[in-house]
């Protein structure tokens, strides 16, 4: 008896040769979708409106330069500026030629203090506008004054040599040249 083992015969299975499938090139410019042209589009737009914006800043920043230039001769043909000196007003406590406009508040001196100096005023040829009355009464005098009226409210700070008064200018939408808060000192 033969063993059974010695007379197996070996079978090799034979594989079937594999065959490649062809191989697919993608094309060499493939065809954008809407999406990818829509944003190169929207890519390229940017990029020329950063390029305009920041050629409209230097443009706006950069030194204007004229084109047309004034030959030397002609600044040298001009004559000098002169200068006329201005008549100046003796008198410290009269007005300028065009009156400015005083309002004056009873800030705690009275009616009939405040009436004296309105007289005052108009007799120095202010245009005076008694407003009667204020909310407050104060401790001291306060003048003010738009831009330009300092002279003329120092002028009406010295009608006042009894008084303790503060001047300041201020920016006022009123329409009042000077203000006069007429207080009790």
């Amino acid at each position: 008896m033969a063993r059974d083992l010695d007379f197996r015969v070996r079978r090799s299975v034979v594989k079937p040769l594999v065959q490649s499938a062809p191989i697919k090139v993608a094309p060499p410019n493939p065809k954008k979708t809407g999406s990818n042209t829509l944003l190169w589009t929207v890519l390229v737009l940017l990029l020329v409106a950063a390029g305009v914006g920041i050629w409209q800043f230097s443009v706006s920043t950069a030194p204007s330069v004229s084109s047309v230039k004034t030959p030397v001769t002609t600044k040298e043909s001009l004559p000098p500026a002169t200068t006329t000196p201005t008549k100046v007003d003796s008198s410290i406590l009269s007005p300028q030629s065009s009156s400015p406009l005083v309002q004056i508040y009873d800030s705690g001196a009275g009616s009939t203090a405040v009436d004296s100096l309105v007289d005052k005023l108009k007799a120095l040829g202010y245009k005076v506008d008694n407003l009667d009355k204020s909310q407050f009464n104060y401790d001291r005098t306060y003048i003010r004054y738009r831009a330009g009226m300092q002279s003329e409210a120092e002028k009406i700070q010295s009608t006042m040599p009894e008084r303790l008064v503060s001047l300041k200018e201020v920016v006022s939408a009123g329409l009042f040249d000077i203000l006069i808060l007429y207080g009790v000192k």
